[in-house]
């Protein structure tokens, strides 16, 4: 009975309903964690500076960098574990749990690093103005030098959320955002330590939450706890790390290339057009918080089909969640285009009209096509559960040079605006990769699936 109360098994039942349940806690969640994520910036931008505002903004792309590497484990590992939990393989459960622990180490001490020694330098590699780039600096150098403290958080509620659990993540992202909100206040208002009070504020809520989440899951899941045999270095469970990470990784990071050629033609426009971007960019997360956590639940809901070999249900439930996530986004283009300007002026003073202007300007262009940007979420979604990670990379490099293309090209002729025309852009043209192969793996999915099932090794091995 408890272990019915807490997760979802989603090979049976209907699937918009379970899609709905499961991702009700995230889109909490996500209000929370969107709530911290305005509070740091409404902070910064009325009780520092705009200056400081803009420098937390000049990051943007190489924190973005650091972020979506770390992620790619994590999300590798959801997709493990899904597939396993459908499958029901409870020792392949334990090790990939065991060997996600190796490969955080390894990789939060790493990108850690070169979070600390290239902070510098890729704000220069980026033009950053030289009025922010020391703040900017700084602010990498905790946030990004810590990342070990968000990669472990996102590994634990992978875990969890890959189970059909994603209730737990919630009061723990809840506990995390009501943190984190405290120390902002506590170091930028009472301790007047601006911008590096923000970070230290980031990474201290991250830790409590990451520690009190591994502790909870590893108490309530006996099933999870990795035993003797899970914790020896197993090759072939690295191997399938690699076989999905990497992938995503790359994929993370055709999308953070696209995010530095932006960054630097934003850059090159000076502070107050990198404020606005920063501005924009926080109403985008306002914007998209209806549909986003929805969108990325069909990773679970794909893996655990996948895992139990349940392809129909998969087809059905994507049809039926896209049309949820497509009316929730136009909803959201309506509300983000009626009242922009307010919007906008949550988070500066009204005296700074040139980024005023230049935030309502990205903020409307973005807003009116958020239907592709859920329908783009939805399918790389599913194409990740299901394990089909080389065509998520395919949308990324499409998607990428759509961006790169468009921002160096556009503003030739019209200025920024060019620049906030080149992401919708690209949201639309990199879902032609995946609506391909999903048209092609719906007319024979069992047979299409043969090489996509990251569980067959771990069920030899389980036998």
């Amino acid at each position: 009975m408890q272990k019915k109360s807490t997760s979802l098994n989603m090979t049976q039942g209907d699937p918009a309903k379970l899609l709905i349940v499961f991702a009700i806690p995230m889109f909490i969640g996500g209000l929370f964690q969107l709530m911290y994520n305005m509070v740091d910036t409404i902070v910064v931008g009325r009780y520092v500076s705009i200056e400081a505002l803009a420098a937390i903004g000049a990051t943007s792309s190489t924190m973005m960098f650091f972020m979506q590497m770390g992620g790619g484990m994590t999300n590798a590992l959801s997709v493990i574990v899904s597939q396993a939990e459908g499958a029901r393989q409870e020792a392949r459960l334990k090790k990939a749990i065991s060997h996600a622990l190796y490969l955080v180490l390894f990789g939060g001490i790493t990108l850690g690093l070169i979070a600390f020694f290239g902070a510098r330098p890729f704000m220069r590699l980026l033009g950053t103005p030289e009025n922010i780039i020391d703040d900017s600096v700084k602010y990498i150098r905790i946030v990004g030098g810590l990342t070990i403290a968000l990669m472990s958080y996102n590994g634990v509620a992978a875990v969890l959320r890959a189970i059909g659990d994603s209730r737990t993540p919630l009061y723990f992202l809840v506990i995390c955002s009501l943190l984190n909100v405290v120390l902002d206040l506590l170091f930028v208002l009472a301790l007047n330590s601006g911008v590096a009070g923000v970070a230290w504020a980031t990474i201290l809520s991250q830790c409590v939450s990451a520690v009190l989440c591994g502790v909870y899951m590893l108490k309530k899941y006996p099933r999870l706890r990795p035993d003797a045999a899970a914790w020896r270095f197993d090759r072939e469970m690295i191997r399938e790390y690699v076989r999905i990470g990497v992938p995503m990784c790359l994929q993370s990071a055709t999308l953070c290339v696209g995010m530095f050629v932006i960054t630097a033609v934003i850059n090159s426009y000076g502070s107050d057009t990198v404020a606005a971007f920063t501005i924009g960019s926080k109403v985008e997360q306002l914007a998209t918080v209806s549909f986003s956590n929805l969108a990325f639940s069909f990773s679970v809901y794909a893996g655990q089909n996948f895992g139990a070999k349940r392809y129909d249900r998969i087809k059905e439930g994507l049809r039926k969640g896209l049309m949820i996530v497509c009316s929730l986004a136009l909803l959201s283009t309506l509300v983000i285009e009626l009242f922009a300007p307010r919007l906008a002026l949550v988070f500066m003073d009204e005296g700074n009209e040139a980024v005023f202007e230049r935030a309502v300007a990205m903020i409307r262009i973005e807003a009116a096509l958020l239907i592709a940007l859920g329908s783009i979420w939805s399918l790389n979604s599913c194409l990740r559960g299901i394990g089909a990670v080389r065509v998520t990379l395919l949308s990324s490099i499409v998607e990428l040079v759509c961006k790169i293309g468009l921002s160096l090209l556009l503003p030739i002729f019209w200025g920024y605006i060019g620049i906030w025309i080149a992401a919708p852009s690209g949201w639309v043209l990199g879902m032609i990769p995946s609506v391909i192969f999903l048209s092609w793996w719906y007319k024979a999915p069992e047979e299409r699936s043969a090489g996509l099932n990251a569980g067959k090794r771990g069920k030899k091995k389980a036998a």
